[in-house]
């Protein structure tokens, strides 16, 4: 019986409408959970604040409460010199702060109770929004795979070979573009929403006091000067426009010269001149290695000085950085942040090189420093290579 692809396709599609009906319902929960977190986040700040007022008002009662019980007992012990009516006065103002007193301190715990189980509440919400959005995401990839490669494997494409790796480039697909959503959402975008309410605030203001309204109109200068910055820095991390300016080579010395700058660790840099050329995939990716080892040697190595090395074949280019730092335990490391499913840059490291068909190696202990040797083609033509066994 031959095989009927145009049916199958037929049904997949079907499939595949379903599952992106579904992915869109996934994604409205997950958002409504996001302005659930949002509004937990300004209640616990608004608690947060009542419970510091709270505070204040609780050790100004206890203080009163502490000056009314020795006014009592000073009272209650002259006769000669207070009257029957300063005693009662003088307990019934005791009593009075008293109740008062106990009253604010009940009233300050119950905001701590209530802050406390406003940030559970909020741990919970952010775990169910991780959940979710690992969901969308593993539909997405399935989705990506299914719309553009099912034809292929159904007739006899490689699946060990060429499923995995596309599958593999689905999945950092998915990953950055949720990470650029993220940045977007958590930058700029409220930044902007800033900027909206400054406007009808700036608008009001102009109204009454024109100096002051300028004022205004400067503070909301600087808040779209911050959301732009924070887009181009988003634009810059899709891809550096250096890279296309000035070259690979330069780029790299600029960014290890910002790093050394920025950490006060001192890093010597050999580089190779380029004389074959690099792909645009791959020098991002060159880019972004030593972005990330070098934010794991600022933030665990402790090393005062550091060595870039780069070397180009015909085929491959070889980066070789090293540091003088306290070490650590490979093996250990990495089944640490594997076990409680962390994001570490060294995980992001060795996905980024196998996405490309290269090898990573680090050889550190503590005390001794560490070597991260990575290897790379320069083009996936090379990668492609390979994989075939060529």
């Amino acid at each position: 019986m031959d095989l009927d692809v145009n049916a199958i396709s037929k049904i997949i599609n079907n499939i595949i409408g379903e599952i992106d009906s579904s992915r869109g319902q996934i994604l409205n929960i997950v958002e409504n959970i996001r302005k659930d977190k949002e509004k937990l986040k300004l209640e616990i700040k608004k608690v947060k604040e009542d419970v510091v007022r709270v505070i204040g008002e609780v050790d100004e009662l206890e203080r009163q409460d502490k000056a009314s019980r020795k006014r009592l007992a000073r009272v209650s012990a002259n006769f000669k010199k207070y009257s029957e009516s300063d005693i009662k006065k003088a307990y019934e103002r005791a009593e009075d702060t008293r109740v008062k007193f106990y009253t604010k301190k009940n009233e300050e715990k119950l905001l701590r109770d209530k802050r406390d189980s406003l940030e559970i509440a909020l741990k919970k919400t952010m775990v169910n929004i991780e959940g979710g959005e690992k969901i969308i995401n593993q539909i997405s990839i399935a989705m990506g795979y299914l719309e553009g490669d099912i034809l292929s494997v159904l007739e006899g494409a490689d699946k060990n070979s060429e499923m995995f790796i596309g599958i593999k480039i689905l999945e950092a697909q998915e990953n950055e573009r949720k990470r650029i959503a993220r940045d977007i959402h958590d930058g700029p975008a409220q930044h902007m929403a800033n900027v909206v309410m400054k406007v009808d605030i700036c608008k009001m203001v102009l109204q009454k006091d024109f100096e002051e309204g300028l004022k205004e109109l400067e503070d909301l200068k600087g808040c779209v000067k911050v959301a732009l910055k924070e887009v181009r820095s988003i634009i810059f991390d899709l891809r550096p426009m250096s890279l296309d300016d000035l070259g690979l080579i330069q780029t790299i010395q600029q960014t290890v010269n910002t790093i050394s700058e920025e950490s006060n660790i001192d890093i010597k840099i050999k580089l190779k001149p380029i004389e074959t050329e690099i792909e645009s995939i791959i020098q991002v990716a060159v880019y972004r290695i030593i972005q990330e080892i070098f934010n794991n040697i600022k933030k665990h190595s402790k090393a005062k000085s550091a060595e870039v090395k780069m070397d180009f074949g015909v085929k491959y280019l070889i980066l070789i950085i090293t540091d003088d730092g306290v070490g650590f335990n490979i093996e250990e490391t990495l089944k640490r942040v594997k076990t409680k499913g962390t994001s570490y840059g060294l995980i992001s490291i060795f996905d980024r090189v196998n996405q490309l068909q290269g090898e990573v190696s680090i050889k550190s202990s503590k005390k001794t420093g560490t070597t991260y040797t990575v290897k790379l083609p320069i083009n996936r033509e090379v990668a492609k290579d390979e994989r075939r066994g060529n």
